[in-house]
């Protein structure tokens, strides 16, 4: 990495990182602000990732969808996930049957899949910050649970990065990201574990070593999946960011994608053996 690019991926870091888990602690109106930003901008860029393959999205619908999916968890907890699904293929497939640009089936595919996904699974982060008073419990451990989450997803996928440049010899997934191996996907996971214990030492509340545990190993697994599902999204479509949104680091699906699988799984499993 060359040293301009370098300095300039470690300014927005350091400049944006503290706000983004200062807004995680906090809670309420600022971390929903910033989740559905999130949502928002990872539709967009999934649809202008589409658009190299011929499909034709639009982005009042769609976007319509990935604002629903967060508004409704924010309020009403995941009770209105259903309805959106529902109500949402409704108005996609009116849309289809209107306009007469591309493909219908791709088009509605696209369309349907992008906020769907990308809406309710980092939608999962605002259901986890407020999963304790869904349950009516009167602590705030949440907040440090997802910025826990947060510092172990991003020194994972440093040390995956960093580890896996320097002593990585046997690829990971060539066929979706030659440069992984899969000696840097160890040390992402062994890096992960490490994290969430410390931060189990200095400032988590509420949550038993077990639990802990289990949440670093989701995120040492399952979030360098997410990685890899975004690297197989950009390669069908011979893309090496998803856009040029952040200097020095690419898109926000460039940029979050490891917390696509890991923030959805560590809120089920906190509901099936937590609350």
């Amino acid at each position: 990495m060359k040293l301009h690019s370098f300095l300039i991926r470690a300014s927005i870091a350091v400049v944006f990182g503290p706000l983004i888990v200062y807004s995680a602690w906090r809670g309420g109106w600022s971390w929903y602000t910033f989740i559905t930003a999130v949502v928002l901008l990872s539709v967009y860029e999934y649809y202008l990732l589409s658009e190299k393959r011929g499909v034709r999205p639009l982005l009042l619908p769609g976007g319509i969808i990935a604002l629903a999916l967060p508004t409704s968890f924010y309020l009403h907890s995941e009770y209105g996930l259903l309805p959106i699904f529902i109500l949402g293929l409704v108005l996609i497939f009116f849309v289809e049957l209107y306009r007469k640009d591309g493909s219908p089936l791709l088009n509605s595919a696209v369309h349907f899949f992008a906020p769907v996904f990308y809406g309710t699974m980092f939608g999962s982060f605002i259901l986890l910050r407020n999963i304790e008073d869904s349950y009516g419990m009167q602590s705030d451990a949440a907040g440090g649970w997802v910025v826990m989450i947060l510092l172990a997803t991003w020194i994972c996928d440093t040390a995956a990065y960093v580890i896996g440049s320097h002593i990585g010899r046997h690829k990971l997934m060539p066929r979706i990201s030659p440069n992984k191996s899969i000696e840097g996907s160890v040390a992402g996971f062994i890096f992960s574990m490490l994290t969430v214990y410390l931060c189990h030492l200095t400032f988590i509340k509420g949550l038993r070593l077990q639990d802990v545990l289990v949440i670093g190993a989701i995120i040492g697994t399952l979030g360098q999946y997410g990685d890899l599902f975004e690297s197989m999204i950009k390669r069908d479509v011979q893309a090496k960011d998803s856009s040029h949104l952040i200097p020095g680091h690419g898109g926000i699906l460039d940029r979050f994608d490891s917390l696509t699988l890991s923030a959805p799984l560590i809120y089920l499993y906190l509901r099936a053996f937590f609350f």
